[in-house]
């Protein structure tokens, strides 16, 4: 504001100045020719020294945004730090999904903060770099010796820089945890939503079809239904295979207990087994019950 007040009586000083150049020479003064003369070299100095003024506002306003943002950058890594580095996981699919959600919405708030501040200095740093061309040279502040400021904005840029890069590990890490902890909790329930089906449906088929068929029609549609049973069975089959191996993989995380996954996987193994067994002793008997009874209706 002082500075713009200052600027501003100048003008007026100035503008008095010229305009009673203009009357004298208007007026026929004897030294007509050496008023013009003063006159066009005033209003040149004037010119250089306002866009000299001009350029050094616009300098001062970019390092004064960049700074601003380099503080707001760097007071607030401590505390992203320690958002991205909290120690414990949340067990719920629920609350991981949530947790997921917010550690990618720190990510995006730390880039986007790394982003600004980035292109604020690399801007600043064009200006107090940029090479004298035409346009320039005869700017007052052309010969400016800004070596020291850019030596002063470069490290701070490294230091933003080395922040950013260990935010980033710091992050990934936490990431990586969050969404093999997220994959333990979705092998548990994919392991329970086997176990549950077996429980409530397979199991409850095999207890309430126990009968092998007193006649072949009979036998025949006993045989049909455990074949349909089988082809619904098989998708269970299949999801159970799959969890087996993706156990595997899930124990050599280092997120999860491997001996919790393996414990749960030979868990889910051994009733796969054992019940794919008994459907394929049932199927043995109705198809034994099919023969029989074709063979018996032949022989009559």
């Amino acid at each position: 504001m002082v500075v713009y007040a200052g600027r501003l009586n100048a003008y007026v000083n100035i503008n008095r100045i010229m305009s009673v150049g203009g009357r004298l020479v208007e007026g026929g003064h004897y030294a007509a020719l050496q008023v013009k003369q003063i006159s066009s070299q005033l209003d040149q100095d004037w010119k250089s020294f306002a866009a000299a003024l001009d350029e050094r506002s616009t300098l001062l306003a970019m390092s004064s945004v960049f700074h601003q943002k380099a503080e707001q950058f760097l007071s607030a890594v401590e505390s992203w730090s320690k958002v991205c580095s909290e120690g414990g996981l949340p067990s719920a699919m629920q609350e991981l999904e949530l947790a997921i959600h917010h550690h990618q919405g720190l990510y995006e708030q730390v880039t986007q903060a790394y982003s600004e501040v980035s292109q604020d200095g690399k801007a600043l740093l064009d200006v107090l770099q940029r090479p004298l061309g035409p346009g320039n040279s005869e700017s007052m502040t052309a010969t400016a010796n800004y070596s020291k400021a850019v030596h002063c904005i470069l490290d701070v840029v490294h230091e933003i820089l080395h922040h950013q890069r260990r935010l980033e590990n710091i992050w990934q890490h936490r990431k990586v945890r969050l969404h093999q902890r997220l994959q333990l909790c979705v092998f548990q329930q994919d392991v329970q939503q086997v176990m549950d089906w077996i429980e409530h449906h397979g199991e409850v088929f095999l207890s309430k079809h126990t009968g092998v068929g007193k006649s072949l029609h009979r036998a025949r549609a006993l045989q049909k239904r455990h074949d349909d049973f089988e082809d619904v069975a098989q998708n269970t089959y299949t999801n159970a295979d799959k969890l087996l191996e993706a156990a595997e993989q899930l124990a050599q995380t280092g997120e999860c207990d491997p001996e919790e996954i393996y414990k749960a996987a030979r868990h889910l193994e051994v009733t796969i087994q054992d019940f794919v067994s008994r459907v394929e002793q049932r199927k043995l008997l109705l198809d034994l019950s099919v023969t029989f009874h074709t063979h018996t209706k032949e022989g009559i």
